[in-house]
């Protein structure tokens, strides 16, 4: 029995330690430590010596204290090994916010110079982040579109680090990870000179341009994706960052350059200034009315209503002491409108019902299969949408009621209603979206591809082919008509979302295609007022170029 504890204990230490070294990075410290103190504790147990009766008080001690010692090595040890060779990568490219701004370790500044840089492509060739080598040997980084440029991110090594694609893929664009891994060994040890790796996006430069110049001055964020695939066709966010205003490296300008980097990141991080912030991924919306797509299909899919279910709209409903006003309703004499009706003329009364007949727990879970209180798999970092604060809030039938309609503690990335419509078109699967389609060496030839993978299923197919009717007929007949497209089909439903003292968010969700809608697009315009008059034209001007450039 003794022994068969001694093997369980050693066993589980084993397991324990395999688990932190694998499923913990470097932000687990203090989860680090538990996985330590637990592998202690069934080392002892499985190491701790016993004796014959009428041994040595000396030799006891000194047998357990060699025992306690040895334990200590061997953690010591596996410190040592997830330090230097689990987690170096993650330890050598940490970066650090200081009051000067992004810092990286020297050593790692001085390696980031010594290879000559990838590019980072556009979906036709067009480099987005480019690398000139200079005759005596010494190169630079270029940065050429400004409508393009700040999705690769920045590289600054002697300043503010990486960002954005350029950090994510760094081991690749330094030609240190994703081709043959013995050669990349050996030019590390023999110090070889050798060119990153080329990286080439989903991104439709044309689509870019084009969705960049409609937004104009305008503060907001557009995200149009293929959703049979899950590719990035344009990833627009304004204000932003000039990433060629912040490059710096080692060369003959280089106390210039950080200058002058220095400069421009003054101005960019002053109070109010949100130029860093990604906002198709990483800002965080009210959502308004746009949110009545996940809460129809919930109501769909769960038998709780049917396109043709009928409620009631006489202009206002009360929750539990909250009036909720109804301002949509298209004619202020009729007080009867099916789900589709109210989805296409955006009735909050009617879909606050909907909510209450759903429940907490079923608005919750559909959000969740939407992708909703969890990080989107995505090339770039992403922030979490979310559907509530705290389980708390829902349990309020007035701030059901309000979610359910778009508002309440809601908040989403356009990214994330992208992923929505996406889900509508591609029969309830939500594919894992992506920017970086290719890698290959300076010469061209293919290292690694993408291929196409589901996320998650969000929905069933039926429930997906019934809410991509609903959507056409928003367009038909609602205040998304503006989308409509000659001779193609169009899905679209327009927002308004509430934010604080300020006019509210624009927003618009659509797709379209020829016969079977592929093309979804997600269009934000902060504080823009109607999504019909504001963020409509703009998403309707980017599908009907999507599917004009794909062709029949």
């Amino acid at each position: 029995m003794r022994l068969f504890v001694r093997a369980a204990a050693f066993v589980a230490a084993v397991l324990v330690v395999g688990y932190g070294m694998l499923a913990l990075g470097q932000e687990d410290q203090r989860a680090w430590l538990v996985v330590v103190a637990a592998a202690f504790v069934l080392l002892i147990v499985a190491l701790w010596p016993t004796f014959p009766a009428g041994g040595g008080v000396f030799e006891r001690s000194l047998t357990r204290t060699a025992v306690v010692l040895f334990v200590v090595f061997i953690l010591i040890s596996v410190q040592l090994l997830r330090i230097q060779v689990v987690q170096s990568e993650a330890i050598s490219s940490r970066q650090a916010a200081t009051e000067r701004g992004t810092m990286m370790d020297p050593r790692e500044m001085i390696r980031a110079t010594q290879v000559a840089r990838g590019r980072i492509l556009a979906a036709g060739g067009e480099p987005i982040a480019d690398t000139v080598v200079e005759a005596d040997g010494t190169w630079r980084r270029e940065y050429a579109d400004p409508a393009a440029a700040y999705v690769a991110g920045y590289f600054s090594p002697l300043a503010y680090g990486m960002s954005g694609l350029e950090q994510t893929y760094n081991a690749y664009l330094r030609g240190e990870e994703g081709g043959n891994p013995f050669s990349e060994w050996l030019d590390g040890i023999l110090q070889r000179g050798r060119r990153g790796y080329d990286l080439t996006l989903s991104l439709n430069l044309d689509l870019q341009r084009r969705a960049d110049e409609l937004l104009g001055d305008q503060t907001g964020a557009v995200v149009v994706m293929d959703a049979k695939t899950g590719a990035v066709l344009a990833l627009v966010s304004k204000p932003h960052i000039d990433p060629a205003r912040l490059y710096t490296n080692v060369g003959p300008d280089s106390e210039a350059q950080v200058a002058a980097a220095r400069a421009y990141w003054e101005e960019v991080t002053q109070p109010g200034s949100s130029a860093l912030v990604l906002r198709p991924t990483q800002g965080l919306y009210a959502p308004g009315s746009v949110f009545k797509t996940v809460t129809a299909a919930a109501a769909i899919e769960t038998g709780v209503a049917a396109p043709d279910t009928v409620y009631r709209d006489e202009g206002a409903l009360t929750v539990d002491g909250r009036v909720i006003p109804e301002e949509n309703r298209p004619d202020p004499n009729r007080v009867s409108y099916t789900l589709t009706e109210a989805y296409g003329w955006s009735l909050n009364v009617v879909y606050a019902q909907i909510g209450l007949q759903l429940g907490a727990q079923r608005l919750d879970q559909y959000a969740k299969r939407f992708g909703f209180d969890q990080e989107i798999p995505f090339d770039l970092p992403t922030a979490a949408s979310q559907l509530a604060r705290d389980d708390a809030f829902l349990s309020s039938r007035a701030a059901l009621a309000d979610t359910a309609f778009g508002q309440g503690q809601l908040f989403v990335t356009p990214l994330q209603m992208a992923l929505v419509a996406a889900a509508v078109v591609n029969d309830g699967e939500i594919m894992r979206p992506y920017l970086v389609e290719r890698v290959s060496t300076f010469e061209g030839k293919t290292l690694q591809t993408r291929s196409p993978e589901v996320w998650k299923r969000a929905i069933s197919s039926e429930t997906a082919a019934t809410m991509r009717d609903i959507m056409i007929q928003s367009v038909h007949e609602g205040y998304a008509q503006g989308a409509a497209i000659p001779g193609y089909v169009v899905g679209g439903k327009t927002g308004t979302a509430e934010a604080g003292d300020g006019p509210p968010h624009a927003w618009f969700l659509g797709f379209a295609g020829k016969d079977d809608p592929r093309y979804v697009v997600a269009v934000i315009v902060e504080h823009g007022g109607e999504g019909g008059r504001t963020a409509l034209p703009i998403g309707r001007e980017l599908l009907r170029q999507a599917v004009e450039q794909a062709g029949p």
